[in-house]
């Protein structure tokens, strides 16, 4: 399902290269898709040479038809509709986030009716988000996005293109969701599932006790790529139950090996990189899962079964209105009572440092 007051529907089917079709709701594609999202990953390398063809779809008949979603050689990401005379265009600046490299993920918006098209891109492995808005997209006929899914007809997919979802709704971009609705967050009251916790409420926290909770809702997403989920077992972590997180989420981690490499008690780790094929694991499952988030004023570590997990951290999303207004927050945007986050309850750990870390644990480990 898409956030509470963005938009009704939700993801339909998917693409893997080397898999084939996905199917991830049972509903079909509408016969004209007024509105809806195309979702993809894709990796670059930092000696990019353009263009380069992410989507491409081109057919004559019963008229002129084109959809395309390409990296041109000025490092720009644009995507371009052709209906008949019918033309509409979009595209975004990405050369800092292409001259870098790496894992990125795109998402194209289109609502007819209310006459906007947004393009975003968020860089993976650095966590910026870059965004731009058009005007006047076209609508998507059904025989289009099968094609894309099942990747018939004259529908192409790059090379560079991990996964694509198409949905008949808009979805939220940025941060949202970030562990499963079920899971049990401390309160003043006791251990209460994630799912029924409002604004206002009060959570426990591990530094300043029991905190306000500014906002709680929830964002689903298809379990594919860079978005599948990590299952921390019990009792490595969780202390009766396994926790589900997005890959991108992170934990409290402390030991001797954080304070030997880090000088630190403890640090902040993103929980893909807990993935050890023991205590953390990360399976691979064709569907479409909720994802649950919890904003607080300041960022904190909430406490779930044991666990010390962060709260929704929002960096400086709130010093950037336009891009806000597009994520789940958008209602606290809109009413300027978005935080800003600039002190992390614990440091965080790069990707490097968060290797090391896992490196060092695996080889305590094995020698206990």
């Amino acid at each position: 399902m898409a956030m509470e007051g963005m938009a009704e529907g939700g993801w339909i089917a998917a693409h893997v290269p080397g898999e084939g079709a996905l199917t991830l709701d049972a509903r079909p594609f509408p016969a004209l898709a007024g509105r809806g999202t195309l979702l993809l990953e894709f990796t670059t390398g930092a000696d990019f040479a353009g263009p380069i063809r992410l989507i491409h779809l081109a057919t004559r008949t019963p008229e002129p038809r084109l959809l395309s979603l390409a990296i041109t050689p000025e490092r720009r990401i644009e995507v371009i509709q052709l209906q008949g005379a019918a033309f509409h265009a979009l595209s975004i600046d990405a050369s800092t986030e292409l001259a870098t490299g790496g894992r990125m993920r795109l998402s194209w918006r289109w609502d007819t009716a209310d006459r906007q098209s947004l393009l975003t891109l968020e860089a993976l492995d650095t966590g910026t988000l870059r965004q731009n808005a058009g005007a006047d997209p076209l609508p998507l006929p059904r025989i289009d996005l099968e094609a894309l899914t099942n990747r018939t007809g004259a529908a192409r997919i790059g090379l560079q293109v991990d996964w694509l979802a198409l949905g008949d709704h808009l979805q939220p971009v940025g941060p949202a969701g970030c562990f499963a609705p079920a899971t049990q967050i401390e309160t003043p009251q006791g251990p209460r599932p994630a799912n029924l916790i409002r604004a206002g409420d009060l959570v426990e926290t591990v530094d300043a006790g029991a905190q306000p909770v500014l906002w709680s809702g929830r964002v689903s997403l298809p379990a594919l790529g860079a978005l599948r989920p990590v299952r921390l077992c019990a009792p490595v972590y969780g202390r009766t139950r396994d926790l589900w997180l997005l890959p991108q989420h992170r934990i409290a981690v402390a030991g001797p090996a954080v304070q030997g490499l880090f000088a630190s008690e403890e640090v902040l780790v993103e929980s893909r990189h807990l993935v050890d094929g023991r205590g953390a694991l990360q399976p691979d499952r064709a569907a479409t899962l909720t994802w649950q988030g919890i904003l607080l004023q300041d960022h904190h570590l909430l406490i779930a079964d044991g666990c010390r997990i962060e709260s929704l951290g929002l960096g400086r999303l709130a010093r950037s209105t336009a891009l806000a207004m597009t994520t789940a927050l958008a209602d606290l945007a809109a009413k300027g009572r978005l935080p800003v986050h600039d002190t992390p309850a614990r440091p965080i750990l790069s990707d490097h440092d968060a290797r090391r870390l896992a490196t060092a644990r695996d080889r305590g480990s094995r020698a206990a």
